[in-house]
């Protein structure tokens, strides 16, 4: 971690210590609720550990709605209790560092504290059967627990990477929106079921839930799948030339952490990484003379090679998940300053993910030993991207590249 990365963790985790010491006085008698409070951090703990890792990044959990009921039903104090509960047991899992496991239990637990306050100041009552008397104050919970939990992830995002907070802002409220918008209601008939029929009214609907993310894990890995098979296209290029082993799978590395930092959107950045791993694919229909050729190529032989952009296109339309690529595919090759091929597009006719392929393959190419040359140092790399800002690059995309290339994270 950065020290500006430590700061803002241990800045999050005193907040919520001190909000949690604020609430103190609101405290229930635990003596009468302890069943139902133990039986709610069960079903958090449970909900968090089924959730299902995104292949993008990430993960997709069904936790908000149980924190919903114990906000409405039991107040801040203790939905801050469940958040940190719910959490904190991560810490003993090898693949995450502690760190992590505290700065998620803190900032789950200071969002849930600060949205259950917005619930009581905006007139919402604790523990109320009635609670569509309270419709505003929680749809105005719900919203402030999307705004904060939003924020403060952002800014970690930020702190970490490098991307600018309000970029990374936007991309992480527009993707968890939905989310908490279908989640919300749901949450709110939970909590009005509760307080009528108690915990089986909730086991009622988590089995839904549960289902719901079943629904998840295997869109997870239907994708996976989708990658596995586009890995192995990907893995016929690299075994008709020895001088490219790897070459599309490290594209695809620099691409999608190129993207990110861009502020690219999740699924620019999906569809990007088929196109980053495809890219070569048309070199299928080159001879393997002309490919593994170590002399200079005739100009009859590199014509050929032109013609890779536009039979990788051509093979990728014809699969349909994979339409949305062709285009990448297609422009990879052309030139910022309009003297690529196959189209001689110029600047921002370029699709930009195009335009983003374009230097992380030129990169490692340079990076590279090819048959005909040693690949190239360090420092005549970086001299030749700059050289190529605004030529055979965009010039704002080498800047951000160059960058990442600086700091390592490339």
């Amino acid at each position: 971690m950065n020290y500006k990365l430590k700061i803002y963790i241990s800045l999050v985790t005193l907040s919520s210590i001190t909000l949690f010491i604020l609430l103190l006085p609101t405290m229930p008698i635990i003596s009468t609720i302890w069943l139902p409070i133990l039986f709610f951090i069960i079903i958090s703990i449970l909900a968090e550990y089924t959730r299902v890792s995104l292949p993008v990044g990430g993960f997709i959990s069904v936790s908000f709605p149980i924190s919903f009921v114990v906000i409405l039903v039991y107040g801040p104090l203790l939905a801050m209790v469940l958040e940190f509960f719910s959490i904190i047991w991560t810490v003993f899992r090898k693949e995450r560092s502690w760190y992590k496991s505290i700065f998620n239990a803190s900032q789950y637990s200071l969002s849930s504290g600060l949205a259950g306050v917005v619930y009581l100041l905006a007139g919402g009552m604790v523990g109320k059967e009635n609670f569509f008397n309270y419709l505003g104050p929680a749809a105005l919970c719900a919203f402030s627990y999307c705004l904060i939990n939003s924020f403060l992830v952002a800014i970690v995002i930020s702190l970490d990477t490098g991307m600018n907070i309000s970029k990374v802002y936007r991309i992480n409220i527009k993707e968890v929106l939905p989310s908490y918008i279908a989640e919300a209601p749901l949450g709110f008939i939970m909590a009005v079921i509760y307080v009528q029929i108690g915990i089986l009214g909730i086991l009622l609907f988590f089995l839904p839930l549960l289902l719901a993310r079943q629904s998840f894990e295997l869109y997870a890995r239907m994708r996976k799948m989708y990658l596995d098979t586009i890995r192995t296209l990907a893995a016929t290029i690299d075994a008709k030339d020895p001088y490219t082993l790897g070459h599309s799978e490290r594209v695809s590395q620099m691409a999608v952490q190129l993207a990110k930092r861009l502020g690219f959107v999740e699924p620019e950045i999906e569809y990007l990484e088929y196109a980053a791993i495809l890219h070569d694919i048309g070199k299928i229909g080159i001879e393997d003379r002309i490919l593994g050729k170590k002399d200079k190529l005739t100009e009859k032989e590199y014509e050929k090679i032109k013609e890779h952009p536009v039979i990788g296109a051509n093979i990728i339309e014809s699969v349909e998940f994979l339409k949305k690529c062709s285009k990448t595919v297609l422009y990879h090759h052309e030139r910022f300053d309009g003297k690529g091929y196959p189209n001689q597009l110029k600047g921002e006719d370029i699709p930009k993910t195009a335009r983003l392929l374009a230097i992380v393959d030129a990169y490692d190419a340079m990076n590279s030993d090819r048959p005909y040359r040693k690949k190239f140092s360090e420092e005549d790399i970086l001299e030749e991207l700059e050289n190529e800002s605004g030529k055979q690059f965009d010039p704002e995309m080498i800047k951000t590249f160059i960058s990442l290339l600086k700091e390592k994270k490339v």
